[in-house]
């Protein structure tokens, strides 16, 4: 039994729910004893249990700051058994993106690859839908060690040049490599041509923010991955001079990987300036894909200013999360696998009917987020649709957190009035204040309470500095 600096939230972090640890034998390991003194909790670490077969930690949902002092302190527990480590899963609950916080994320990053020197599979990322600035958090050149037998990794990253540094022959066993990056812009890391990472069989890179740079970024990228056996993108890309359609997938791609056997794709070219008249059939973008054994599915639309959209995806749809940038839903086929759908409509209103569509096609949908500054046309008048249209009401029974903070008054009215649509599991709600004053009438409207009940956490871009004396009875759970 020896004095340790390490915090008691972090040892509680490893030891209970929020960290597991499993071993081959699936070994309990015991709770540590916590001496308080002072008022002040120190650690008394018991060196319990045998950890010569453990191998495989996951850290879930940890605050940075403690994921700093564990992956930094000498002396946590997590240090003490690194070298054992060949599986590792580390997600950060990041809330900030000060530079401070910044520079702490990157240095987490790098100390994983530091000390677990016998790493196989690593799997890092972090809980946040901020958007942080395009600055890379991976500085591999500069660490002499680290962890390069690594044959699985999966990531968020944080822009293009953190992807390109990982493959620019660090990780030279690589064969599976999942990485999700947040902004895809120009890059300063050219690709080494000499040091392609030879044993990739698998690769699947997403991002959900438009993109500028995939002809001349990704398609490059792409086609250093000859060997590649299995595919997967899903992309948003803006300002292309044509759609990405079939034929440029199998011709420009696909033909260059032999030896893939696997393409699952979700991809969407925004904004490519084309008259209404020539927009491509869905016959046309689809028969070079359908001709190579794919099942696939697309629609186009076209909206003022000869701005074009071309949506093209793989079937079954396998992604959890779907973007959609237009006011015309695909109906008839059921997406079964989303649980995160994001609405954006800069022109066209999104309709009551819309949501109807969303709510019978993707019924496990637990995060809705709607950004749409254009009203309604088609809305019910409120005492119609309250007395009167019961049969009209959508539901999303699983839908738990709402995030109408870039949508107008209609939207807020969509989604909160039980008579438009009713949402029995909502717990979290991201909304413009002034907008939920108003539609609630500065908390008194019933329509709204239903909805609101078991709402327990809300955020705000402008809080107030005092609420309403009904804010609370609105929102009892907060």
């Amino acid at each position: 039994m020896y004095q340790n600096k390490v915090l008691d939230q972090e040892k509680q972090m490893i030891l209970q729910n929020q960290a597991q640890i499993y071993e081959e034998e699936k070994v309990t390991m015991q709770q540590e004893q916590i001496l308080n003194q002072d008022e002040k909790v120190d650690h008394r670490v018991l060196r319990i249990g045998n950890y010569s077969r453990l191998h495989k930690l996951s850290l879930v949902n940890l605050p940075i700051e403690m994921a700093c002092r564990i992956f930094n302190d000498e002396s946590s527990l997590v240090y003490i058994i690194s070298h054992q480590i060949t599986h590792l899963i580390v997600t950060i609950n990041m809330d900030n993106i000060a530079e401070d916080i910044l520079e702490m994320f990157k240095n987490v990053f790098t100390n994983i690859f530091r000390i677990f020197r016998n790493l196989i599979d690593l799997n890092y990322s972090w809980y946040s839908d901020l958007s942080y600035s395009a600055k890379a958090f991976i500085d591999l050149p500069s660490r002499p060690c680290y962890a390069s037998n690594i044959s699985c990794l999966n990531v968020r990253l944080n822009d293009l040049n953190d992807c390109i540094c990982l493959l620019n022959g660090h990780l030279s066993q690589l064969h599976t490599f999942i990485v999700e990056i947040d902004w895809i812009g120009k890059t300063s890391v050219a690709f080494n041509n000499k040091e392609i990472v030879p044993n990739l069989k698998c690769f699947s890179l997403i991002s959900f923010r438009q993109t500028i740079e995939y002809d001349a970024k990704i398609v490059p990228l792409l086609r250093h991955m000859s060997k590649l056996e299995k595919l997967t993108l899903s992309l948003i890309v803006d300002r292309r001079n044509s759609f990405i359609d079939g034929n440029h997938l199998v011709n420009d791609i696909l033909s260059k990987m032999l030896d893939l056997h696997t393409f699952i794709f979700n991809i969407i070219t925004d904004r490519v300036i084309i008259e209404e008249e020539f927009l491509p059939t869905s016959d046309y973008i689809l028969r070079p894909l359908i001709e190579k054994g794919y099942n696939a599915e697309c629609y186009t639309d076209y909206s003022p200013m000869n701005n074009g959209q071309c949506h093209i995806y793989s079937l079954p749809f396998t992604f959890e999360r779907m973007h959609m940038l237009t006011n015309k839903f695909p109906g008839g086929r059921l997406f079964a696998n989303v649980r995160h759908f994001v609405a954006r409509s800069f022109w066209y209103p999104l309709e009551h009917e819309f949501f109807a569509q969303i709510s019978k096609a993707l019924p496990l949908l637990n995060k809705l987020s709607v950004h749409c500054t254009t009203g309604q046309k088609e809305k019910l008048p409120y005492l119609i649709a309250k007395y009167e249209q019961t049969s009209s009401i959508i539901e999303f029974p699983h839908l738990t957190i709402l995030n109408v903070g870039g949508a107008s008054l209609d939207y807020v009215e969509q989604f909160l009035f039980d008579f438009y649509t009713r949402l029995t599991s909502l717990h979290t709600l991201h909304v413009n204040y002034e907008l939920l004053l108003f539609a609630t009438q500065y908390f008194t409207e019933d329509a709204a309470r239903a909805n609101c009940l078991k709402v327990k956490h809300i955020f705000f871009r402008h809080r107030p500095e005092m609420y309403p004396e009904n804010f609370r009875n609105y929102f009892p759970l907060l």
